[in-house]
């Protein structure tokens, strides 16, 4: 669905060597980190949440880099938040927060930009902004909800994968858990907390999650 090519990795594997190089990593240790990461990211379970995912979400950075305090922030926590990814599991956040603790310390990375790496990815269990300390964590959270307001058809693409990686769940499960998720998000004063992005995705993404709202909807009630 989303696909992962050898073009893109080879994008991805440039992007990655790119930011060690300027953070000035301790190379091994930087190497040792891609090794996982692209492990982790290409688990066959994920339909979604793999490097295309990543790829994209760098690319909606780049589009946004003039409206961040600390680039370096939002990309590690991109290439970080989605490290850990068990649909089965509650913590997910939290040991992908983690795993990328240890990780930035063995690579040497300035200490200052570890904590709010870590809470830009805790953040994203429940995609609301609890701190307001860390200037980027809004922007970091509108990137990661950037698919909400794609296209129709990319969006319809989105919604039949995360299905997918949540296949062990029984149907009606699913729609119920599903909508109360989308509903959540629809119910909020606006789904992107920074001006940008609200421009660019509240619209579509308004629509695109009362299209799913609906097709949920009409499966429960065999419409």
């Amino acid at each position: 669905m989303f696909i992962h090519t050898a073009e893109n990795q080879s994008w991805l594997r440039a992007r990655w060597q790119a930011l060690m190089t300027h953070l000035a990593s301790d190379r091994a240790a930087a190497d040792s980190a891609w090794e996982v990461l692209v492990r982790h990211y290409a688990e066959p379970h994920r339909a979604y949440h793999n490097l295309s995912h990543i790829m994209a979400l760098l690319r909606h950075a780049d589009a946004e880099r003039a409206h961040m305090a600390r680039p370096e922030v939002v990309e590690l926590a991109i290439w970080f938040h989605d490290l850990i990814y068990d649909t089965r599991a509650m913590d997910n956040e939290q040991r992908s927060a983690s795993w990328a603790h240890h990780a930035m310390h063995a690579m040497r990375i300035d200490t200052d930009l570890i904590p709010p790496v870590e809470q830009c990815i805790l953040a994203t269990h429940r995609h609301e902004v609890t701190s307001t300390q860390i200037a980027d964590l809004p922007l970091f959270l509108d990137i990661d909800l950037s698919i909400l307001g794609s296209s129709p058809e990319i969006y319809q693409r989105y919604s039949q994968a995360i299905r997918a990686e949540y296949d062990w769940v029984p149907p009606q499960e699913y729609r119920s858990a599903r909508a109360d998720i989308l509903q959540r998000f629809l119910a909020r004063p606006a789904l992107f907390f920074t001006p940008s992005m609200a421009a660019r995705f509240e619209a579509q993404a308004r629509q695109n999650i009362a299209w799913e709202l609906k097709e949920l909807s009409s499966l429960q009630t065999g419409i």
